[in-house]
């Protein structure tokens, strides 16, 4: 009976010892999967970002370049109006002179010539061929600015048409670009859509290991209660004393199971960025604007949003400081010029923070290394850690 309790006890111990360290030993690989993913997930996400503001840089271009392009067009079909209209004014005055030359005389002679044989001596003579050079100098210098200003309208005319083939060439290569760059930001997204999926799987795997670590530290204190019962209900002292000692071993290895289960289900709580922002060093003015930001949380990323409806990253930015009598650029690489310098270490919840150089992406912090922002096309605005890629921080209250 008492051998039996003893080769019972030493089971126990080594069940306890091969058990919990082949758990941790999963446990901690979990942790260096998630931790991969997570970095794979930041570096994918910073490039679909930088490509959301090389699409938006490409629309606006899409936006200028259609209003050149329905400026010159119409200044096209104005310039045929004038075209037409000073074909007709030239012919109008060649009509004018023919009328003009008739009516010189109650006669009417039709011609310079019957004009001038009709004179009455040498002074008659000359007096009609001064007035007949004067009329045709006029008519002469009329139907000119006629024809002059007709050339200038047909030279700008072609300059216009020239303009409209640059700008419609220029169309297309915008829309080419756009498609492409959006094809390759596609991709990227999806693949960002599946590194999100593995992490959930990761993280999903993490806590079932916990779980069976839990359980089986629970089985050890179990198995020990049941050792130190043997223990005591042993008659014969050195059985006894064996029991007690296998008994503390086993507590000490449920202690340590228990200890590093714990241990494990606080790292995976700090591995997620905490929703509720730091107000260390935070003014007033800041927790309102935080307060106030923080209403959006959800909203879709729209390219160009500027508004509840949808936003980009500029653009919430922007909106949310506007309501506080805050002017920011538009665009996140001139929001970088604004305000106060602030390095990583100094930024304060409401602080502007950026990304890349010249930035192509902006959020607002929110402490303990977390920002609120509007991340990339596919996502919606939420909180989250700064990424690899922050540059530096802009204070601009």
């Amino acid at each position: 009976m008492n051998k039996r309790i003893i080769l019972a006890i030493m089971a126990i111990s080594v069940t306890m010892s091969v058990g919990f360290t082949t758990v941790y030993a999963d446990t901690a690989s979990d942790k260096v999967k998630i931790q991969q993913v997570q970095t794979q997930k930041s570096n994918l996400e910073s490039k679909v970002q930088m490509m959301d503001n090389q699409i938006e840089k490409i629309m606006s271009k899409i936006d200028s370049n259609e209003n050149d392009i329905t400026k010159t067009q119409k200044d096209i079909k104005q310039a045929k109006i004038n075209i037409a209209k000073a074909e007709n004014d030239i012919k109008e005055e060649q009509i004018l002179f023919d009328k003009r030359m008739r009516v010189m005389y109650m006669n009417g002679p039709s011609s310079y010539l019957d004009i001038l044989l009709g004179s009455e001596g040498v002074d008659d003579f000359i007096s009609r061929l001064e007035n007949i050079k004067k009329i045709v100098t006029f008519d002469q210098k009329v139907i000119d600015d006629l024809q002059t200003k007709k050339a200038a309208i047909d030279s700008k005319k072609v300059a216009l048409d020239k303009e409209n083939t640059k700008l419609l060439s220029l169309r297309n290569d915008n829309k080419k670009n756009l498609s492409a760059l959006t094809k390759q930001k596609s991709d990227q997204t999806v693949l960002v859509a599946q590194l999100e999926a593995k992490e959930k799987q990761y993280v999903a795997q993490l806590v079932t290991d916990q779980a069976i670590a839990a359980k089986k530290a629970e089985e050890a204190a179990q198995k020990a209660a049941i050792a130190r019962q043997a223990a005591v209900e042993s008659k014969k002292a050195d059985v006894a004393r064996q029991a007690r000692v296998a008994a503390t071993e086993a507590d000490a290895a449920a202690s340590q199971a228990s200890a590093a289960n714990q241990v494990a289900l606080g790292n995976i709580k700090s591995e997620s960025p905490s929703i509720t922002p730091s107000r260390g060093g935070a003014t007033n003015s800041s927790s309102s604007l935080l307060a106030y930001a923080s209403q959006f949380l959800g909203t879709p990323y729209v390219w160009g949003g500027t508004s509840p409806s949808g936003f980009d990253c500029s653009g919430f930015t922007q909106y949310v400081f506007a309501h506080f009598g805050v002017n920011l650029p538009r665009v996140s690489e001139a929001q970088q010029n604004v305000g106060t310098l602030v390095s990583r270490a100094n930024l304060q919840p409401g602080d502007l923070v950026f990304f890349g150089t010249p930035a192509h992406h902006v959020g607002i912090y929110v402490g303990n290394g977390n920002m609120i922002n509007a991340p990339h096309t596919g996502a919606v605005l939420r909180i989250q850690s700064l990424n690899g890629d922050f540059t530096y921080g802009r204070r601009v209250r």
